[in-house]
């Protein structure tokens, strides 16, 4: 039986970009470009475990908005439940302590990206709803 893991992502849209990292050579999404986010922690809050992420991934605060999607993404091992909410900063800029790269994304430039299968439904959602 796979196991079950609940996950959270923030897009941060600043100046009608998004920010997304590239993961490095790990895991079944290796080398894919995300959201970044991580697990919940048991008594956490979606919105509480995307702050610790942002945190200790990106070394940023940041503000929790509204939740742009809920997915469901099998992979062999497990399967992943991701809900992926619209973030801005409170201070700083990324800075990668576990990604590999950076980049901040226009509607047009984020094609370029190579992202998780998964993640087109929130992609197609974040080109026509908060980027111009």
């Amino acid at each position: 039986m796979k196991r079950e893991v609940f996950v959270v992502a923030g897009a941060i849209i600043k100046d009608n970009k998004v920010f997304s990292a590239q993961r490095g050579n790990k895991g079944e999404t290796k080398y894919k470009w995300e959201f970044p986010g991580g697990k919940i922690e048991k008594n956490e809050t979606p919105q509480q475990a995307l702050k610790r992420e942002f945190k200790e991934e990106l070394n940023v605060d940041i503000e929790v908005h509204e939740l742009i999607t809920s997915i469901v993404d099998e992979y062999e091992t497990q399967i992943l439940h991701i809900d992926t909410y619209v973030c801005s900063l409170l201070s700083g800029e990324p800075t990668l302590n576990e990604h590999i790269n950076k980049a901040w994304s226009s509607k047009e430039s984020i094609d370029s990206l190579v992202f998780s299968p998964a993640d087109k439904p929130t992609l197609d959602i974040i080109k026509s709803k908060y980027l111009k």
